[in-house]
């Protein structure tokens, strides 16, 4: 195994950890957790890039404030169908990021996903949508920004590839919070709830995880092709069901096994054909 598809498969785990602690600590508004992550690994990230003698603003800040501003409107999105839809429609929504990302690679990277990749790339999605059990209740205007939510993933992955040999990995995380933390600070004032210490703690393992998962996917998409790894997102599935037998009693029906089976088909049939 290379280190790009292993660098993903650790982002997936850690990924999944934060799904199962925002699950956990649901008494604290997205919004604000999306706030927390974003300030702790600002203050994670800064330090680093100082030690590092890194350039804040250098020739390739408009790559970087793209990839940032993807990532924030991606990440915003996301929280906001979490709050308004069952969370496991959002999630599957979401699922869609490493579609677009291939495709959008397409345009912006001139990278091609082989042929013999398409119908596994297609059959992971399906297997996830299997796994979990979409409801077809959903407002459209909620479905469409889950939508709009999974592009923008799309898009800020292929922003990491654009910057591979032009920035440092802690440089490009950095913009992520730098410009996340603006955009949720005028909903923050709205819907702020103080912590308790407990939840704080959750909070601030969340930023904590979300610091190491975006490093391990950072450094994924600057050493392997968009088309190579991407679908190595769904893996994100698996782990969310075993977090939720595990922790929260949520067992798998025959319609979600045969998923998580299509799943696994896919990932492993599409890295094979990528080489």
């Amino acid at each position: 195994m290379n280190q790009g598809i292993l660098y993903i498969i650790l982002a997936s785990v850690f990924f999944s950890i934060i799904n199962g602690l925002v699950k956990y600590f649901n008494t604290i508004p997205a919004i604000e957790i999306v706030f927390f992550r974003s300030l702790i690994s600002l203050v994670i990230t800064y330090y680093s890039i100082r030690k590092l003698k890194i350039k804040i603003f250098n020739e390739h800040t408009p790559l970087l404030i793209g990839r940032g501003l993807s990532g924030a409107i991606a990440l915003s999105l996301y929280f906001y169908t979490i709050q308004n839809m069952p969370l496991a429609t959002a999630v599957t929504i979401l699922y869609l990021a490493p579609i677009f990302t291939v495709l959008i690679a397409m345009v912006l990277v001139k990278e091609y996903p082989k042929k013999l990749q398409w119908p596994f790339i297609i059959l992971a999605f399906i297997g996830t949508v299997l796994m979990k059990n979409i409801d077809t209740r959903v407002q459209t205007d909620h479905f469409f920004l889950g939508i709009t939510a999974a592009f923008f993933a799309g898009l800020a992955y292929n922003f990491i590839r654009l910057l591979k040999d032009k920035a440092h990995h802690s440089l490009v995380i950095f913009y992520f919070p730098l410009i996340t933390i603006p955009i949720t600070l005028p909903f923050l004032y709205e819907h702020w709830v103080t912590p308790t210490p407990s939840e704080f703690l959750g909070l601030l393992l969340i930023g904590l995880f979300t610091q190491l998962a975006q490093v391990f996917m950072t450094k994924a998409y600057m050493l392997e092709k968009a088309s190579k790894i991407s679908h190595f997102n769904y893996l994100t599935s698996f782990f969310a069901f075993l977090t939720g037998i595990i922790f929260f009693n949520e067992h798998l029906n025959t319609l979600s096994l045969l998923g998580l089976l299509l799943v696994f088909i896919g990932i492993v049939f599409s890295t094979r054909f990528s080489r």
